[in-house]
């Protein structure tokens, strides 16, 4: 059996997270794999995979049309068992790529593409996203032999949305490594400290999460607030209202960074206020870091989390419902440590690395 993972880079993601833990796990049961990416970055998970020496190739050309045909040769060359796409450039020029070589294509779908909440970003062309979402159906249904969905959710959209057949679909959550191995009862931080993971986009919901911070500190709230992630669109927005809001005192962006995890350990209460997410990644690493949640009330993070028994929800619009999510936490720290029990828990249930890349590879053998 031999694989090929085609996306769009090993950068700072949640997806690109994600394929390094599998190639990590493939390379542990001796499956042969190759990874293609279509662009090189900086920051990420690329340099942690290339010092283990993988076969990480790179397409050389900028254009649309080059690309594809590039892909083709490569896969042609490679005699791949299965062909695995993640994201969506790398999937819709692999789906193109059928038109110059056979193969077998798996397509995993990875975020709700065309929620609502997209839309209303001011800085997505409504206009030019309808024209993806017609060529994503189109496309999808002629050249895609099956889908990996990271979610219920995120299967439901795509099927809603492009009309994809149910049938076609392999539901396999993403997984992680459990940051600890049991609940242990550390000492509680003198200043409570909130933790924030996501890059500076509209999606992740940070603007209200700072407004939710000023609210607390006018309630005279004692607490700090960390938010790592790269930086992004959204970052002179954030950076602008935490100055205006004079918020310097409570709240640190710390940008991207590797050490996330003992950061996780350190910290008491995970707040997570993205408007639409495929999965959400670092809401499972907080989980496996057995943190309490606080986070945004939509289809997908309940899949993921479980409501008044290790997280509390709110209407991220709704500033005074994200502070009653925090504020729970902050006046109950009892309950701080009982809801992240469970969070522990439920990660163990769901979201365990082995199981669940178990259950990937299981995939790749049925389609070969």
């Amino acid at each position: 059996m031999k694989i090929l993972i085609v996306i769009d880079s090993l950068g700072s993601g949640g997806a690109e997270r994600s394929t390094a833990v599998m190639a990590d796990y493939m390379a542990e049961k001796k499956v042969s794999f190759s990874i293609l990416c279509l662009d090189q970055k900086k920051i990420g998970v690329q340099q942690y995979l290339q010092g283990k020496a993988y076969d990480i190739q790179f397409v050389k050309s900028t254009v649309f049309y080059m690309q594809i045909r590039e892909i083709a040769t490569i896969i042609k060359r490679g005699e791949y068992c299965v062909v695995h796409s993640i994201l969506f450039r790398s999937n819709l020029r692999t789906r193109f790529a059928k038109l110059f070589t056979k193969f077998t294509h798996l397509e995993s779908l990875v975020n709700t593409t065309y929620s609502p909440a997209r839309f209303n970003d001011k800085r997505v062309n409504a206009k030019v996203l309808r024209v993806y979402k017609m060529i994503d159906r189109l496309t999808a249904r002629k050249f895609v032999d099956h889908f990996h969905s990271i979610t219920q959710t995120v299967k439901d959209h795509y099927t809603e949305e492009l009309g994809l057949n149910k049938n076609d679909f392999s539901v396999i959550y993403r997984g992680r490594q459990a940051l600890i191995a049991d609940y242990i009862s550390k000492k509680e931080n003198e200043i409570p400290r909130l933790i924030n993971v996501g890059r500076h986009e509209f999606q992740k919901g940070q603007l209200h999460l700072l407004q939710a911070a000023k609210l607390l500190k006018d309630k005279g709230y004692q607490f700090s607030l960390d938010i790592y992630g790269r930086e992004g669109k959204v970052t002179p927005e954030l950076k602008a209202y935490i100055q205006q809001q004079e918020l310097h005192d409570l709240v640190n962006l710390r940008g991207f960074s590797h050490d996330v995890p003992n950061e996780l350990l350190k910290s008491d209460i995970f707040v997570f206020p993205s408007l639409y997410e495929g999965l959400g990644g670092a809401l499972i690493e907080a989980q496996s870091a057995a943190l309490p949640i606080a986070c945004n009330d939509i289809p997908v993070l309940r899949e993921v989390v479980n409501e008044n028994e290790n997280a509390r929800l709110f209407e991220v619009e709704n500033v005074e419902s994200i502070v009653n999510a925090i504020v729970f936490f902050l006046d109950n720290p009892a309950k701080r440590i009982s809801y992240g029990n469970e969070s522990l828990e439920n990660f163990r249930k769901k979201f365990l690395e082995s199981e669940n890349n178990a259950r990937l590879l299981k995939l790749y053998k049925d389609l070969c």
